[in-house]
């Protein structure tokens, strides 16, 4: 149990950082513009970061677009209040249906935009985003912990990591 606590701070940590990230671009962007450009590169590969689909702060747009912050700081604030509603120590996870009903507004939004029929808004990139943002975890933190578990379980059977990096 102590290990998925440990786990899950890291996951916590980590999802912390990384919206961090998202919000440090724009602030960054007046006063130190090339550690900015910095941060938006980092984030590049991942999104596109078209400025009319972005959240601006200081007059800068963040990081990513709305729909990817949206997804992010759903998952944060998620994943923040996972042990509250789920144990740690419980490997299972909903139905695949969740995930998909879940996704389904953001691939509907999507596809409405894309054909003309309804153009797409801040405020529908924001809904659909958290709603999949929100769902994510509770797919993530099982498998990430059942995974950890398996390979420490291997690990340990096998004489520990050193044994595991001679046998490469």
């Amino acid at each position: 149990m102590e290990d998925n606590k440990r786990v899950y701070t890291i996951l916590l940590f980590l999802t912390a950082l990384w919206c961090s990230g998202i919000l440090l671009a724009p602030s960054l962007h007046a006063s130190h513009p090339a550690a900015a450009s910095i941060v938006y590169s980092a984030y590049s590969p991942i999104c596109h970061q078209v400025d009319g689909r972005c959240f601006h702060l200081f007059e800068a747009k963040w990081g990513v677009c709305i729909r990817c912050s949206a997804i992010y700081f759903g998952f944060f604030l998620s994943l923040l209040l996972y042990p509250l509603f789920r144990r740690l120590s419980s490997p299972s996870f909903p139905g695949r249906w969740w995930i998909a009903l879940a996704v389904a507004p953001m691939v509907i939004d999507v596809v409405l935009n894309f054909t003309g029929i309804l153009p797409s808004t801040p405020l529908t990139r924001s809904i659909t985003g958290v709603m999949f943002g929100l769902v994510l975890p509770l797919y993530i933190v099982p498998t990430l912990l059942e995974g950890v578990a398996q390979l420490r379980s291997q690990f340990s059977a096998r004489g520990g990591f050193f044994y595991a990096r001679k046998a490469q």
